[in-house]
């Protein structure tokens, strides 16, 4: 390096060095601080009061929560009293009329889209008889043709009414477990009893 460079260097660091040694002092140390310092109010202006938390038609608020249009869930599964169930013929049973509409219940931890006449298996219920008719309320959605209602978490006056149709046993299932080199080996069989409901109707909307 000549001694014109080296000159010019020596000038250059010692008039940059000082300049930037002040600003560190007066800035603040981070840029966290440095953001801090930007956005606080200053000591002349009042300090803004915190905003309040409105609801909206949605559900939601300003603060990010979300407000149930219900204020318990009701229970999944109700038993509907004989003297307010709908007439079943003992040997034609029930007619029910398609319709186009659906409904998607929750029955315990299971969720099920269905229609009229539509049949599906749940967990055995207790303390229910064949023939018997039951109000499934826990109604998450429902939907036609031209609507859809979203329930929040579910929708105030749907219901669903299914008739008990049959206690059958699902298939069995095997359960397998091995460790090899420890001749230890299990099998195990299982089998569900469930539920058949065959639905009725679906409440809380048109066709």
């Amino acid at each position: 390096m000549s001694r014109h460079v080296a000159r010019r260097a020596f000038s250059l660091a010692t008039s940059v060095a000082p300049a930037r040694a002040a600003r560190a002092a007066t800035a603040p140390s981070t840029s966290f601080a440095r953001a801090v310092a930007a956005f606080a109010p200053s000591s002349s202006s009042p300090s803004p009061s915190p905003p309040l938390a409105r609801a909206f038609a949605s559900g939601l608020t300003i603060n990010g929560g979300v407000t149930p249009a219900v204020d318990a869930v009701p229970e999944s599964i109700v038993l509907v009293p004989r003297e307010e169930a709908p007439a079943i013929d003992a040997e034609r049973g029930v007619e029910v009329r398609p319709k186009d509409v659906f409904g998607v219940v929750e029955v315990r931890s299971h969720q099920f889209k269905v229609s009229p006449d539509d049949l599906i298996f749940v967990d055995k219920i207790k303390d229910v008889e064949v023939n018997d008719v039951v109000r499934l309320p826990r109604v998450l959605m429902l939907g036609s043709k031209t609507r859809t209602v979203i329930g929040r978490p579910t929708v105030p006056g749907a219901e669903v009414l299914a008739l008990v149709e049959e206690h059958v046993r699902d298939g069995k299932k095997f359960i397998f477990k091995k460790k090899r080199r420890k001749n230890y080996r299990r099998m195990n069989g299982y089998r569900a009893q469930l539920t058949g409901l065959r639905v009725l109707e679906v409440r809380g909307i048109e066709e």
